[in-house]
């Protein structure tokens, strides 16, 4: 006589559920496919993107040199993205370099921004870099901003096109403005005398600026996407 079945455990069926949510939705994207992407939206950036994307793209294009580095560079963030297990998890990975990307460009931003020269500049990449000879970190500072604005535009176009996920449009550029908001609140408090209770208060608005992006961040973590991709 045949012995009955056993009855599947709770941990059977979470398993079950997790096996079949791992194969849900569309295909994972390929590292080729990502690059393909990257070129396509980068070439497409230098030729009808806003000025700034323009002189941008056309710079890292313009030159063999900074075109390998940032190729380098780029393939190392999208094998990231490639190697997650599922679409949804893309997205995430994708998300979390368009973050860190923003960060990396700020420090060039802010000096460009607010024209920070002379003892205050040299005062603030110090504060960044540490001991590193000052003419190499602005040159390695400007630089790393043409590569890290270069894999943004990358990223924001593979999210919008490819993943078809909404929070790499406007939310993205609302993180941008957000974290350029704290970023340079943080940046002018290094420059501001050491009064204490300026002090506090500086310390007081960073911590709501601050705590304001992570909202951010969280919300557009759990944002599910617009549609079925799409090419323009």
């Amino acid at each position: 006589m045949a012995r009955p079945a056993a009855k599947p455990t709770i941990a059977d069926t979470f398993t079950r559920l997790l096996r079949l949510d791992l194969a849900a939705g569309p295909p994972r994207l390929s590292l080729v496919q990502l690059m393909e992407e990257s070129e396509a939206q980068l070439t497409q950036a230098a030729r009808t993107g806003r000025p700034e994307q323009q002189r941008i793209a056309g710079q890292i294009l313009g030159n063999p040199q900074d075109y390998r580095r940032w190729e380098g560079e780029h393939t190392r963030l999208m094998k990231a993205v490639a190697g997650t297990p599922r679409s949804g998890l893309q997205v995430r990975a994708l998300l979390s370099t368009a973050f860190s990307l923003t960060h990396r460009k700020a420090l060039f931003e802010f000096l460009r921004e607010y024209r920070v020269r002379g003892e205050a500049r040299r005062r603030l990449v110090g504060h960044f870099h540490g001991h590193s000879g000052y003419s190499h970190a602005v040159i390695a500072e400007h630089a790393n901003y043409l590569r890290s604005a270069a894999s943004l535009i990358c990223a924001e176009g593979i999210g919008s096109s490819l993943l078809a996920h909404q929070a790499f449009g406007e939310p993205l550029r609302d993180y941008e403005r957000r974290y350029e908001e704290y970023f340079s609140g943080y940046c002018l408090s290094i420059l501001k005398s050491r009064d204490a209770d300026e002090g506090d208060d500086t310390r007081s608005m960073l911590t709501l600026l601050k705590q304001d992006v992570l909202a951010l961040r969280t919300r557009m973590m759990a944002m599910p996407a617009s549609g079925p991709a799409s090419r323009s």
